[in-house]
């Protein structure tokens, strides 16, 4: 089975995600390219992991599960410029966030995981365990996405995680 059809089996992960999955606005993400996938697959794929982990760790998951499939909630298409790209890196997580406050009511908690998922390329840090765990998440699932030779560096990311909420 398919790392999708797993996620869509897991009542637990659903029972939080499938109003995100399921709304008009987010289903929109399934039409933009996104780490040579869709923004909507990667979305998942993030708040997933990041689920899993929550869980593993005794956080709040459905904070992370929610936070975590709206990190990227942005309708802009990323740029080919360069520079326009750069500049989407350091925005993309502030419009995210107003995205998910609008059609989501997310609460204090989800919007620091939302926007500090690019930390520390972004200057909003972290606050809550569930916002590295998400940040973390977010990078994991795009090496596994875009570069099948940085499967590698997963450990390093996984041990940095570990021993940092300890």
């Amino acid at each position: 089975m398919s790392l999708m059809g797993k996620i869509y089996k897991d009542k637990e992960f659903m029972s939080v995600a499938k109003p995100i999955l399921e709304h008009k606005e987010f289903l929109k993400t399934k039409s933009i390219v996104h780490h040579g996938n869709t923004r909507y697959n990667h979305s998942v794929r993030v708040a997933y992991i990041a689920y899993k982990l929550s869980k593993m760790f005794g956080f709040d998951t459905s904070s992370t599960i929610r936070a975590g499939a709206l990190h990227d909630f942005f309708l802009v298409r990323d740029d080919k410029n360069i520079a326009s790209s750069t500049k989407m890196l350091i925005e993309h997580p502030k419009m995210a966030k107003e995205n998910a406050i609008k059609y989501f009511g997310v609460n204090e908690k989800e919007q620091n995981i939302i926007e500090s998922h690019m930390f520390p390329i972004s200057s909003v840090a972290p606050k809550y365990k569930e916002a590295w765990i998400v940040t973390l998440s977010d990078k994991l699932v795009a090496m596994i996405e875009g570069a099948g030779q940085a499967r590698a560096q997963i450990g390093v990311w996984m041990l940095f995680l570990i021993n940092f909420i300890r």
